[in-house]
């Protein structure tokens, strides 16, 4: 009984965890077109056509055209059974409908019609393979129709599906799915809320929803900047405190919002020591860890332009060590650091 009851608890879980997968839904639309070529035939039931949509077993869903006499009209069956046969008594009709067409041009060829993915009961349906099919009447017995229906697949990609031509009954076969725009969402927490002035900063916002995505971000700390694609980065150059917006927007509204607070601090900087080696000056001292330094030099401490000598990062302990090659006639020398 114990062995009974685990095995029970088991199989309960698995079905549980099916839905989370087989039910997914993408609303959005399929385009079906299809050249109908062969209208011959005098009477009036040659000007017949049915169109309806099945999973990919083959389990009736609804039709979407009929042209002809009444959807429950028995005389479908002497010349498209198929549909008939298919449909079982529903009268789920969706799109196109009219009496029977004196002729074929127009609305009966090429066949064009578009499905909102909603069953019978307007309900959007679940992601997976799907069939059109297409049957017309001729003036006497069955009708032909697209064999093997017209297979598509329904889900978040779209898709343009080109089928091979069935003889010189049907060509020119195609089916578009188009998912329908979904509207932004930001996934990613707000950005980091601490920086340090000269220390690099990076940081990436994603959202979901129909590509492409752009990002913008007003309101960023001087230095830093948001690419396009979500990421915010760059060198902050001032201490303090800057607030703003991130904002996703595709096209479909509403936008995305996101604020933010980022507090940029400093650490200061220091020439700690200055030691010579024969022509060289060896400096060394302390800023933020990582950062990125500026050595300047001038040969008189009162000159307005002092010149860059490079440009370098900070260890990871603040540390940092510089070198400098005199020139022999040299006779003074002054050095600055600056972050960043």
């Amino acid at each position: 009984m114990n062995s009974f009851k685990r095995l029970v608890g088991a199989a309960a879980l698995g079905v549980a965890l099916l839905p989370l997968a087989a039910f997914a839904q993408t609303d959005g639309s399929a385009r079906m077109a299809v050249t109908v070529n062969d209208y011959t035939g005098a009477s009036g039931t040659a000007h017949w056509t049915v169109v309806w949509v099945t999973t990919e077993a083959g389990a009736f869903i609804k039709s979407l055209r009929k042209q002809g006499p009444s959807i429950t009209s028995s005389s479908w069956n002497s010349h498209c059974s198929v549909w008939y046969a298919a449909k079982a008594g529903s009268s789920a009709l969706d799109g196109y409908s009219s009496a029977t067409a004196s002729n074929y041009s127009g609305t009966n060829s090429p066949v064009i019609l578009t499905w909102n993915c909603r069953d019978a009961a307007n309900n959007l349906v679940a992601n997976g393979n799907y069939k059109f099919w297409v049957q017309y009447a001729e003036d006497s017995g069955q009708g032909p129709y697209t064999t093997n229906g017209l297979l598509w697949t329904k889900g978040p990609a779209g898709s343009t599906n080109n089928y091979a031509n069935l003889g010189a009954k049907f060509t020119t076969m195609q089916v578009r799915w188009t998912p329908a725009a979904v509207a932004p969402t930001i996934t990613s927490a707000a950005p980091t809320a601490t920086g340090t002035v000269g220390v690099p900063y990076t940081f990436t916002s994603t959202a979901t929803g129909t590509a492409p995505i752009t990002f913008t971000a007003p309101g960023l700390p001087a230095g830093l900047t948001m690419s396009p694609g979500g990421v915010i980065s760059g060198v902050p150059t001032l201490a303090g405190v800057a607030s703003g917006t991130i904002t996703a927007v595709n096209g479909t509204l509403p936008n995305a919002t996101q604020p933010f607070s980022i507090n940029i601090g400093s650490v200061p900087v220091t020439i700690g020591s200055v030691a010579t080696e024969g022509n060289n000056i060896i400096l060394g001292g302390t800023g933020p860890a990582n950062g990125i330094y500026a050595v300047l030099s001038a040969t008189n401490v009162g000159q307005s332009g002092w010149s860059p000598l490079a440009t370098n990062t900070f260890n990871a302990l603040g540390n940092f060590r510089f070198t400098n090659a005199l020139a022999p006639a040299t006779q003074q020398q002054f050095y600055r650091l600056r972050v960043p």
